[in-house]
């Protein structure tokens, strides 16, 4: 091995890691990058949710680890190591030590957007269905995890559940930003959308030791791996209804980052439209 430095991009999904991924696979091939580790990945999340749900030792989550990353770390020749993987953004935490040189990049995506994507690429994307809707442990359970009494947890719509996902995964990773690991938190929005994509993209660079791009501005007009199902609208269509259920799930979280400011969205919550703030 001779890996230095792990990046490890870290999300709750849906915020463009397999973009990120293909963009630096192409522009740095002096590092080893990887979006998953490959496919295998999975058993790492699911075994990871039923450890926190008190059905798995954390010997399980590792074992798996160990057979599925633990392998391609022993074997990189690489000094940069690279994984764009929300699919180990529980074990992280729970197990720092696992990378050698270790930095952690914490991508955030407006609650509102992530729900919607995700409810778009669940319903439509039949490997994506059978994942959310039908595998144990596929997503973190709030019962399980004693966040939520039964009755609360099991009267949550598929919107209100995703909208929780969102609040508990970017809390789990945030644990992060105050432990001894270089730690980048960095949003989606200003990659996609906002006025300066290549300065953000430079600044998560030289946080994981890489040069500088140039002439990429282009590369952020380009979706990867979009949701392909329009169905769920975007949040200025929501029912008072739910932009109430989001506001009361992750309200507190969202604008910690600094989302839920628009003047559009405050007016949406404003008692005379039937949505307590």
């Amino acid at each position: 091995m001779n890996i230095q430095t792990s990046g490890l991009i870290l999300s709750t999904g849906r915020t463009g890691t397999m973009f990120f991924a293909s963009l630096l696979q192409e522009i740095f091939p002096q590092a080893a990058v990887y979006h998953e580790a490959g496919e295998r990945s999975r058993l790492i999340n699911i075994f990871t949710h039923a450890h926190l749900s008190g059905f798995l030792p954390l010997s399980v989550p590792l074992w798996a680890w160990q057979r599925v990353i633990a392998i391609d770390l022993a074997d990189c020749q690489k000094e940069v190591y690279i994984d764009s993987n929300n699919m180990v953004y529980a074990l992280l935490p729970l197990k720092p030590d696992l990378y050698p040189g270790l930095r952690v990049i914490h991508l955030v995506r407006d609650p509102r957007e992530y729900v919607r994507s995700h409810i778009n690429w669940a319903r439509h994307r039949p490997k994506s269905f059978v994942a959310n809707y039908l595998t144990p442990f596929w997503q973190p359970n709030a019962w399980l995890l004693k966040e939520m009494t039964w009755s609360k947890w099991i009267g949550l719509s598929r919107f209100e559940r995703y909208c929780w996902i969102w609040d508990f995964k970017n809390r789990f990773i945030g644990q992060l930003a105050e432990s001894e690991i270089p730690y980048l938190r960095t949003f989606f929005e200003d990659f996609f959308g906002g006025p300066e994509p290549l300065a953000r993209f430079n600044e998560m660079l030289a946080f994981l030791g890489l040069e500088r791009a140039i002439g990429i501005e282009d590369r952020f007009q380009r979706p990867v791996n979009p949701a392909k199902g329009k169905s769920f609208p975007k949040w200025q269509n929501w029912s008072a209804q739910q932009c109430r259920q989001i506001q009361l799930i992750c309200g507190e979280t969202m604008h910690t980052y600094g989302y839920g400011n628009e003047p559009a969205w405050l007016e949406k919550l404003k008692p005379s439209n039937g949505v307590a703030t």
